[in-house]
């Protein structure tokens, strides 16, 4: 792993998830997605429609659709489509994440299906229709994925390298961590930037994100002042709330020697 004082734009490139993950992890965040079928009618016309969806260890979605659906007429007659999730936060939509699957979609049976039916109702616990007749189990056969990383950065990801992809361990204790250094802790992610992101004015800091690698901080010389983004990693990846913790003491303990 790179040292923490690494910084984007330095020599040595601070670690951070690859597209893979992050398109595997907002893929196991998500419960709703976009999916996209070729219309009977108006023939060939792509036609969008909302549903629930949950990704299974491979990162492929598996979705509980109606034969009343309009979308589900439309797979019967061409099996191809995509599925979009995206990231869920504040400010403009086009700056967050957001990952499109794109393959053939087809109805599970037997053991696929009973696997897939579990998956998705532990996911969707509220979901009662799946026990009526005219809903079945589908699953998207994953050909090509497409991860949109915010203004700027985007990538065609290997299939194979997505489905070898491991969601990030600390996704749903993210907000807890940034808001945790934020409250309590905002003197050391100041401490941090000057010491190891070689920003020593720095009189505010902001974390940002986190994942197992390390953690963006929005910096600033001032307060009304321009906050710039540094990237600071861990020592080895981090897979837990505890691990973060001894992480960043680490990390205070280094700064203050």
């Amino acid at each position: 792993m790179s040292s923490p004082h690494s910084v984007p734009g330095t020599a040595e490139a601070v670690p951070g998830p690859t597209d893979a993950e992050r398109a595997r992890t907002l893929f196991a965040e998500a419960r709703t997605g976009t999916l996209a079928t070729l219309a009977v009618d108006p023939a060939g016309v792509p036609f969008a429609s909302l549903v629930s969806q949950v990704a299974d260890d491979l990162g492929r979605p598996v979705l509980c659709l109606s034969d009343m659906a309009e979308h589900t007429r439309n797979l019967a007659a061409d099996p191809r489509a995509s599925v979009m999730v995206s990231e869920v936060g504040a400010g403009d939509p086009l700056a967050r994440g957001r990952v499109t699957l794109l393959g053939e979609i087809g109805r599970l049976a037997g053991d696929e299906r009973a696997a897939a039916l579990t998956l998705y109702r532990s996911a969707h616990p509220e979901a009662f229709y799946v026990d009526f007749d005219d809903f079945h189990v589908y699953r998207l056969a994953v050909a090509s994925v497409r991860y949109v990383g915010g203004f700027a950065r985007m990538s065609w990801v290997d299939p194979a390298e997505y489905a070898a992809g491991v969601p990030d361990p600390l996704s749903a204790h993210r907000a807890g961590i940034v808001d945790h250094m934020n409250d309590d802790h905002a003197d050391a992610l100041v401490t941090f930037c000057r010491v190891f992101a070689g920003r020593p004015d720095t009189a505010l800091a902001r974390m940002l994100d986190v994942d197992r690698y390390g953690f963006s901080v929005l910096a600033a010389d001032a307060p009304d002042a321009d906050g710039h983004t540094v990237r600071l990693s861990f020592d080895e990846p981090a897979d837990t709330p505890l691990a973060v913790r001894s992480a960043m003491v680490a990390l205070v303990r280094r700064a203050r020697s």
